[in-house]
């Protein structure tokens, strides 16, 4: 459905987009019924399926269930000698950039697949197609290892295009690396990072645009101390999102315009997606002055939950606003704020919608 969405999102107003609304009403209408099967089953059948899913509830590491012994090794540091393929900029490894590094990958290879990528800025624009499977790649640092793209709205790409770095493949895993675009506020829309990954794991990376910086697009995706820098929705899409002890920084945006951390695109009830956002630190990255809110829904069902985390003083006590100004989201959504800290965290003046319960318990 993520994608139904997306494809109707990438057409311009008008007739053309119009008509393919009513060729994908059928398709849309076939899945959401299957959901609404799938939700209406007893409760130990819902559990069966729960389990066989496997969910990216966390384990007593800190992973997500999915994470094989051997990833785990991987992501704690373990038998991290640098591996073949591996990418440096001065000629001295196998390739010296990452696309001819990611040509080289099999296709639907159940092993996993490892690219090193040595410490340096690489300009260019990656994508990790859907055959692609099972495949790691990790550098020196969230700081040292960086690919920096442009690819923007405004120039005339999609959002869905314009990410530096594209992951479909399902089983993605980055670590120590920095992702990067470098479009600027002016040109809107402009993704470091799109996932479309699923069973994705995001390890102690950071992802540093403007607008739309992390695409969180659809499927099982997990995010551990990461730093994700943005103005404008710059956590957004409708994957199934956690996000664990990472640093969450608002910066200043362009004259007149407001900041929203998330923009999550839930569009049926019945899907399992959102965005969990857990032991977290939200800070401004600069002198930030303009209004910022935690998000906005941009679809009908959006989902947000906010726990545990330390809220700065930039944020606006209203915490949460509409997608459309002066107009309440419908009472379908659902944002929610557990346990959180710090001088942004007190809820007495958030917004009163019916899809913001004023309180949340354990369960």
């Amino acid at each position: 459905m993520s994608y139904q969405q997306t494809c109707i999102d990438g057409f311009p107003e008008g007739k053309l987009k119009s008509d393919m609304e009513k060729t994908f009403k059928a398709a849309r209408e076939l899945t959401s019924n299957s959901l609404a099967m799938v939700s209406s089953l007893g409760t130990i059948n819902r559990r069966l399926l729960a389990e066989e899913y496997n969910s990216p509830s966390l384990d007593r590491d800190g992973l997500p269930g999915w994470t094989s012994h051997d990833d785990r090794r991987i992501l704690k540091g373990a038998n991290q000698d640098k591996p073949k393929p591996h990418v440096t900029k001065d000629g001295s490894g196998v390739f010296r950039t990452i696309r001819e590094a990611v040509d080289s990958i099999p296709k639907n290879s159940k092993s996993r697949f490892v690219i090193y990528v040595k410490e340096g800025i690489y300009v260019e624009n990656v994508k990790i197609e859907k055959q692609q499977w099972n495949v790691m790649m990790y550098g020196d640092g969230m700081n040292k290892t960086i690919i920096s793209g442009s690819l923007n709205n405004v120039d005339g790409v999609t959002t869905f295009l314009s990410g530096t770095f594209i992951a479909e493949g399902r089983g993605f895993i980055a670590k120590d690396m920095g992702f990067k675009n470098t479009a600027g506020p002016q040109k809107e829309q402009a993704v470091a990072l799109r996932s479309s990954s699923d069973q994705s794991i995001f390890h102690r990376c950071s992802f540093d645009p403007y607008q739309d910086t992390l695409y969180t697009h659809s499927n099982r995706q997990f995010y551990r101390e990461c730093q994700i820098i943005g103005t404008i929705d710059f956590i957004f899409g409708n994957a199934a999102a956690i996000f664990q002890n990472c640093i969450i920084q608002p910066r200043q945006p362009m004259e007149k315009q407001n900041n929203t951390i998330t923009a999550q695109s839930r569009t049926e009830p019945n899907q399992n997606t959102g965005i969990s956002i857990q032991q977290c630190q939200m800070t401004p990255f600069d002198n930030l002055t303009v209004p910022t809110f935690l998000g906005r829904p941009w679809r009908d069902h959006a989902t947000t939950v906010i726990m545990q985390s330390y809220i700065g003083d930039f944020l606006d006590p209203l915490g949460w606003i509409p997608w459309e100004p002066e107009t309440d989201p419908p009472n379908t959504t659902f944002y929610a704020e557990y346990q959180n800290f710090g001088p942004g965290s007190a809820i007495d003046k958030r917004a009163g919608w019916l899809g913001f319960p004023p309180s949340i318990t354990y369960d």
